[in-house]
């Protein structure tokens, strides 16, 4: 038995909690958790499994796994997480270019180009815009000279202009009340239909991070796929509070409101076999990493 292991059995012991007890608590299988205090985790699925199931089996019986961790630490096995090297032959058949090196190179040329485009337009819009000046001003000079002439034809008359000129501007009023209410209305109609977004911001590494908005309601499911299992974590990233953990079944599935929450953080330890839902509507992990975080900031 390792050291590691007769800690957590001793700790577990002093519960008064056996192997069925602490199965029944943290979801774990009982093989796993004798396997755990044996010391044995190359009956573990994995290391990330591993990591996670110590750490469940730590917490049950009060046991602080980073205090654990350091103390243990040739025995608990580490994830590393390394990123292949991607490598490119260029067109000329001479020495070969990492692609992360051709990524880089194609951005900047991608980047000038953008740039020289970006001026040409804004030189084109400072010209149009002096042309709408020049016809404004024109506009305004014509209608200026055409309006110092008008009373000449309307002397002997003024009442009936006056008259004339009242109804024209009740009638005016009139049609500019109704296209101010025809105006409210489509507001209105274009601000009930504003709908529910999860927009993607960006993605390094296994973490993906989005952005919720469009909703009051932040509700969110999680479970496994038909005959499958798969390890849940969800975390407010703000207060540190773990909201659920635990492995989700064909008969176990995790729900929860997460509405007060302005960050949440969800890690999966099965993402392809995993099924989350955000309001009722189904989430489509960006990869099929078996391991995966998804971040979502909600903004109500």
């Amino acid at each position: 038995m390792s050291e590691l292991g007769q800690t957590l059995k001793e700790a577990r012991e002093a519960k008064g909690l056996s192997l069925d007890d602490l199965q029944e608590e943290t979801k774990i299988q009982k093989r796993y958790l004798q396997a755990i205090e044996d010391g044995d985790f190359k009956q573990l699925p994995g290391d990330f499994y591993t990591r996670a199931f110590i750490k469940s089996y730590a917490e049950a019986v009060g046991v602080d796994f980073g205090e654990l961790s350091e103390q243990n630490a040739s025995e608990l096995p580490q994830v590393h997480r390394e990123p292949a090297e991607i490598r490119t032959l260029p067109p000329d058949g001479s020495e070969e270019m990492p692609a992360s090196r051709t990524v880089r190179h194609q951005a900047a040329r991608s980047g000038t180009k953008g740039w020289s485009s970006f001026l040409s337009k804004a030189i084109i819009a400072v010209f149009v815009l002096i042309a709408i000046m020049i016809v404004y001003i024109l506009a305004t000079n014509l209608m200026g000279g055409h309006s110092s002439q008008a009373p000449k034809g309307s002397q002997g008359g003024a009442s009936s202009v006056s008259f004339k000129g009242s109804s024209s501007s009740t009638a005016k009023s009139g049609n500019s009340g109704a296209q101010s209410n025809s105006l409210a209305q489509k507001n209105n109609s274009a601000s009930s239909s504003v709908q529910q977004s999860l927009k993607m911001d960006g993605s390094q590494g296994s973490t993906t991070t989005y952005t919720l908005s469009g909703t009051t309601k932040f509700a969110v499911s999680l479970s496994a796929a038909k005959g499958k299992s798969s390890w849940i974590s969800a975390t407010d990233v703000k207060s540190g509070h773990q909201l659920v953990q635990g492995i989700a079944s064909g008969s176990k599935a995790f729900n929860f409101d997460a509405s007060n929450v302005q960050s949440l953080r969800i890690d999966v330890g099965n993402a392809p076999n995993t099924v989350l839902k955000i309001n009722g509507k189904n989430f489509t992990f960006p990869s099929q990493t078996i391991v995966q975080t998804i971040i979502i900031n909600f903004n109500k």
